[in-house]
């Protein structure tokens, strides 16, 4: 156990100190638009956790039934390519549910595209 503050609560009080002290401050449209930027990038590096890829690629392997060999990518495009194959499903709902969690997760990002100040 550590008293050391993880990457993601660093990440998390930079957000919110832009967010709370910074950002009521900046009265220029184009500074105000950057720190809004900045609030939606601290705020998904605080919640992006690790690199899913690996976990991804296995769940893949899985819904092809282990059959991906070499490129797994390559093997799920071409059963998606395919609405009859066996696997179509299994992969669809699995590319469905990656897709949804970065969505979640790169929220901020785009509420910060938008203009809009990310929540905390």
């Amino acid at each position: 156990m550590s008293d050391r503050p993880s990457d993601e609560a660093i990440w998390a009080s930079v957000a919110n100190t832009l967010r709370t002290t910074v950002l009521p401050e900046v009265s220029d449209p184009q500074a105000r638009s950057a720190t809004i930027h900045l609030i939606g990038l601290a705020t998904y590096a605080s919640r992006r956790g690790p690199d899913p890829d690996a976990d991804r690629l296995r769940e893949l392997t899985a819904a092809l039934g282990g059959a991906g060999g070499q490129d797994v990518l390559r093997s799920c495009f071409v059963v998606l390519a395919d609405p009859d194959h066996a696997a179509y499903d299994a992969v669809r709902d699995t590319f469905r549910r990656h897709l949804e969690q970065d969505l979640a997760t790169e929220a901020a990002l785009l509420q910060a595209r938008r203009g809009q100040v990310p929540g905390g």
